[in-house]
């Protein structure tokens, strides 16, 4: 019994060895012939150009948006199958002036560069003749494809869709990204063309995250021309990850970093932080901050001000720690997938401890109080960043937090011309400031060089400074609206206590 049992293993093993092989003998057969179809068997260099749009990622007015594209006048890329390089020059259009930028990747690029060769059809191919590669089919859209996949640097995935013409049709991958975990890219290539006997897509889209990034007509293509590809300039090292506290006033604190700060108010039995932006590092430096600060009350919310990847890079590290987040409601459905999201490639806190996100929404309006604090959260409407930012406000101290609407300039900054145009987001903020009437002094951005003043934002937008009281209440009554005296119910923020309650912080109010 036990001899017939290690043969019938035996020969389960070489079934399956036996089995692989054939599988791989039948993938390495269709890249031979897809090889041989796209004129690429003695590829080594390819130069195409061509017309289109690109867009960065992350900076859409709402989560269910497109990333914001932008108009590519020319573009040219040279690639290197034997070194693995490639050389991006493209000319952009934005805001009527054009800018010039550059892309350059090597074999010793990040993963985060490197991908962006790999999802082209020739990169991809020169990939799967010299990697061990499996094939599948799979149905699209009605349409059969043979799928080709390899592995890189015993991490990355790398999969190639050929169609029925055995043309590379679809390439994807995934890279790493703080807000949604493993991301997906892929490349689609159409309209092939025959370029000196070399098979070009003429139309080139790639995607991020399901949005395009770049789409291309291609117009010219060379196969084995000389190409350069210039030395990549060695990135700066990251500077490190600190915050510089600084008290504001009892029970607030602006926690400073580089480029992207916080604020964080205390409450009778716990502390609530406005924004945790970028990423994890930011995050888990700004919570031990916190601890430090207040290390018998515990932080029980972070405010969200919106979902723009540099603000919300860090909320899975929150998501772990177990603090609620707060955030206008058309970020929800979109956090409540991205923290489910699995993130394998760089496995991050939440990733390992599987925490499911507790999530508040705001609407207009939430008011956050106890006996000790009010909090007042407002959504900034009528702006072109984002449909779902929020601006926080202390009427008790007359501090207003804000971010991206209004970021003051450096101290040694050149003095904007007169016939400067003004910033549409500065002006929509105090807009929406006035319409609200909030009674602030002090502005505390989340971006910048620090705290600003109620005259600040004014002289920013060019506009004459004007007493809270001197604004129209919408509340009040029709014959007493506007005017000087400041007719109806008061400004926000103006002889109010600071707030109501017994010391504990009730649910916040919605409107």
């Amino acid at each position: 019994m036990r001899r017939t049992y290690l043969a019938h293993c035996a020969l389960a093993v070489i079934i399956t060895v036996w089995s692989t092989r054939i599988q791989a003998q039948d993938a390495k057969a269709v890249v031979a012939t897809v090889s041989k179809a796209m004129g690429a068997d003695n590829l080594k260099t390819v130069q195409f150009s061509g017309m289109g749009s690109n867009a960065g990622i992350g900076q859409n007015v709402n989560p269910n948006a497109a990333w914001p594209l932008v108009r590519v006048k020319s573009y040219k890329r040279q690639l290197d199958l034997n070194t693995g390089g490639s050389y991006v020059q493209m000319t952009r259009v934005q805001n009527n002036a054009e800018q010039m930028q550059t892309q350059v990747v090597t074999a010793t690029s990040p993963w985060a560069q490197q991908f962006d060769y790999w999802v082209t059809p020739y990169a991809f191919l020169k990939g799967a003749q010299t990697n061990q590669v499996t094939a599948r089919t799979e149905t699209l859209n009605g349409a059969k494809y043979n799928v080709l996949s390899f592995t890189l640097q015993n991490k990355y995935k790398v999969e190639g869709y050929i169609n029925d013409k055995n043309l590379v049709e679809r390439v994807r991958t995934w890279i790493d990204n703080d807000v949604l975990g493993d991301m997906l890219v892929e490349g689609y290539y159409g309209y092939y063309k025959d370029f000196g006997g070399l098979q070009v897509p003429t139309f080139i889209a790639v995607k991020q995250a399901g949005f395009p990034t770049l789409i291309l007509d291609v117009s010219d293509a060379k196969a084995n021309a000389e190409v350069t590809i210039p030395a990549p300039t060695p990135a700066p090292p990251p500077p490190p990850v600190t915050v510089q506290t600084e008290k504001i006033t009892d029970g607030v604190y602006y926690l400073k970093g580089g480029t992207h700060h916080s604020v964080l108010v205390e409450f009778a039995d716990h502390v609530v932080l406005i924004e945790a932006p970028q990423n994890e590092q930011r995050s888990i430096a700004l919570l031990s901050e916190v601890q430090k600060l207040y290390p018998s009350k515990p932080l029980r919310y972070v405010v969200n001000t919106h979902h723009h990847f540099d603000h919300s890079g860090g909320l899975r590290t929150i998501v772990d720690a177990g603090v609620t987040i707060v955030t206008q409601d058309v970020n929800k459905p979109f956090y409540e997938k991205s923290f489910a999201n699995a993130r394998t490639l760089n496995p991050d806190r939440l990733e390992r401890s599987k925490k499911k996100p507790v999530i508040e929404i705001v609407g207009d309006k939430k008011v956050m109080s106890d006996a000790t604090r009010t909090l007042e959260l407002d959504l900034i409407k009528n702006n072109t960043h984002n449909d779902g930012i929020l601006m926080a406000f202390l009427p008790k101290e007359k501090i207003l937090v804000e971010v991206d609407m209004y970021t003051p300039p450096a101290a040694n900054a050149p003095a904007p011309g007169a016939n400067a145009p003004v910033n549409p987001n500065a002006l929509a903020l105090l807009d929406n400031l006035e319409k609200l009437r909030i009674d602030f002094d002090t502005i505390l951005p989340l971006h910048g060089p620090g705290k600003a003043t109620r005259a600040d934002l004014y002289a920013f937008v060019k506009k004459p400074l004007v007493p809270v009281s001197s604004l129209p209440d919408p509340n009040a009554p029709a014959g007493e609206r506007g005017g000087r005296g400041g007719g109806g119910r008061g400004a926000r923020g103006a002889g109010r206590g600071a707030g109501t309650g017994s010391g504990t912080t009730p649910p916040p109010q919605n409107r």
